[in-house]
């Protein structure tokens, strides 16, 4: 856990603080998305709590020590740091990059290189094709990833990233996301994230820190809260119109009551949807849908059980389709979900 006690900062020859008495608790194994306009000390925060800027006063708790007192360097080696520019070393190799803070650990070289090759391996970069090569001979997405093995390279408990994935282009960014999601759920660190974008906030994080002028956060929630009771009206004009749309990202389709669905020939249609199956039981079409003739039945799309209700609407606007069948990691279908639940209200069987 990291947590912020009256933490204040005022530059110098500045009369207003850039962040003012702020307290803010994160815990264990939570992301915790830091958002808000230009200026408003999300960035500042963030360095407050690496001690890359030096708090005015207040404290910094990491797992309930007190480490305001303790070196800026010691403290860095413990808490991972990504930004939006990489910062990698160009004249060092991308294992080079990965193993500054190890060698600086004093970490022997078999160690070094086992850890190098196992973060390269979670972030998506084959070792033998991509230890050796250059930032220069990386993609930006590729050199994201690098930054974040490297933020990783020493297992700290806390990661702080700063706007680590903003200055990549919509479709490698929105992969990234994706991915580093995939990343938190094996590695589980305590991360606190800066962000100019709310759709990014709400799809990673667990709360939301919404920042407004001076540095005062003025709602601290879960992305749930923030889109639907914000909690006050600079909230709601941060948030602004779209927080329906939002919320879907929020609903995951294995806590919804699908449609059941049954495979042809198999049980009583019954007023449910029916698919035609392959050899490995992988759906390939309807069969039957109930109020539906024979020759007017929609195409069969899919969307995984691990996705969200979001993912389920883009994949029927995109075919044109009024209900998806959700499926398995092996595309069994596991219920069916229609455009008709969309505009009522989805019964859940708890929060999302």
């Amino acid at each position: 856990m990291i947590a912020l006690e009256a933490i204040s900062k005022t530059y110098p020859g500045q009369s207003a603080p850039a962040v003012r008495e702020l307290d803010l608790h994160v815990p264990a194994g939570a992301i915790v998305m830091m958002v808000g306009p230009s200026g408003c000390g999300k960035t500042t925060t963030l360095k407050m709590m690496n001690r890359l800027i030096e708090p005015t006063s207040g404290r910094i708790l990491l797992d309930g020590e007190d480490v305001t007192a303790v070196g800026g360097d010691e403290l860095r080696r413990r808490i991972g740091y990504v930004i939006q520019q990489v910062g990698l070393f160009p004249h060092f190799t991308v294992a080079d990059n990965v193993a500054v803070v190890p060698r600086v650990l004093g970490w022997d070289r078999k160690r070094i290189t086992a850890r190098v090759d196992e973060l390269l391996h979670l972030v998506g970069l084959e070792p033998g094709q991509f230890r050796d090569r250059y930032p220069r001979q990386l993609s930006g997405g590729q050199q994201q990833r690098v930054g974040v093995a490297r933020g990783l390279a020493a297992d700290p408990a806390v990661m702080l990233m700063d706007e680590p994935f903003g200055a990549i282009d919509p479709i490698t960014r929105d992969r990234l996301q994706d991915e580093f999601l995939e990343i938190q759920r094996q590695v589980a660190k305590t991360i606190c994230f800066v962000t100019h974008d709310l759709t990014e906030a709400v799809k990673l994080g667990d709360r939301i820190a919404v920042f407004g002028p001076g540095g005062v956060v003025e709602q601290y929630d879960t992305p749930e809260q923030v889109l639907t009771h914000p909690a006050n009206d600079f909230v709601a004009e941060f948030v602004g119109s779209g927080a329906a749309v939002r919320r879907l990202s929020l609903l995951q389709l294995n806590r919804l009551e699908l449609d059941e669905v049954t495979v042809d020939g198999v049980g009583a249609t019954n007023g449910h949807p029916t698919y035609r199956a392959d050899a490995d039981g992988r759906a390939v079409a309807w069969a039957h849908l109930p109020g539906t003739g024979a020759g007017d039945l929609p195409p069969l799309v899919t969307v995984p059980l691990t996705g969200t209700v979001y993912d389920a609407v883009d994949v029927m606007l995109e075919a044109r389709a009024p209900l998806v069948a959700v499926v398995d990691d092996e595309d069994r279908p596991k219920g069916a979900l229609r455009w008709e639940a969309l505009v009522r209200e989805l019964p859940t069987k708890g929060r999302p």
